[in-house]
């Protein structure tokens, strides 16, 4: 809706036209494009899980975040449910810096919603309990194959994103495995200072030698 609303004020594209359809104008602002982060535009890594090319491409993630994002809050509680999009997300966009296009912009909150599914790997690996003989476990595996696979057939999809965020909530998953029922303040934190720091690791090593 607040594309919506930017993009009739600065494009002047109709309201419903711009929830239908968010206008490029307003995109281009805030997508992850590689060649305007070496710019200095960093920030891009966080908008561009906000923004989405078109209804259906909101509708479908949407409807992916409501069922995994449900069952991954219960699981893990809401800040660390938050944490984990976070990281994931900008993971899915550091993936696309160092292996996608250099030039193409990227917008989705795919990325963080792959890593919702990666989370859960991360953690029950850590807990012991990542098997087959797990229904719930099995089923995530086939929906990430499937979806893997769709991002991999289906033009204009960020498959690349897609596996960096997958990766990125795998590694916060079995980061905060053990902290999960702690109630000391420093040890439930500690997860998301070490990933964000390796993101923010990974993002200067990228200023240095490939941006």
């Amino acid at each position: 809706m607040l594309v919506a609303a930017v993009g009739v004020s600065s494009a002047g594209v109709p309201f419903v036209a711009g929830v239908l359809q968010q206008p490029r104008e307003v995109l281009i602002l805030g997508a992850l494009v590689p060649a305007l982060v070496a710019d200095g535009e960093a920030w891009r890594l966080l908008t561009s899980m906000f923004l989405h090319s078109g209804f259906s491409h909101l509708a479908v993630n949407m409807i992916s975040l409501y069922f995994l994002g449900s069952f991954a809050e219960i699981q893990f509680g809401r800040a660390r449910f938050f944490a984990l999009y976070f990281v994931s997300g900008i993971a899915g966009g550091l993936a696309n810096l160092y292996f996608g296009s250099f030039d193409a912009p990227v917008v989705g909150a795919s990325g963080a919603i792959f890593g919702l599914l990666g989370g859960v790997f991360g953690y029950t690996i850590r807990q012991g309990t990542f098997t087959l003989q797990n229904p719930i476990i099995a089923q995530l595996l086939i929906l990430t194959a499937i979806n893997l696979f769709l991002g991999a057939t289906i033009p204009n999809i960020s498959n690349t994103a897609h596996v960096g965020g997958l990766v990125g909530g795998l590694v916060y998953g079995w980061l905060f495995a053990p902290t999960v029922y702690s109630r000391k303040k420093l040890v439930a934190t500690s997860p998301f200072a070490v990933a964000f720091g390796l993101e923010a690791a990974l993002l200067g090593l990228w200023y240095l030698y490939l941006a």
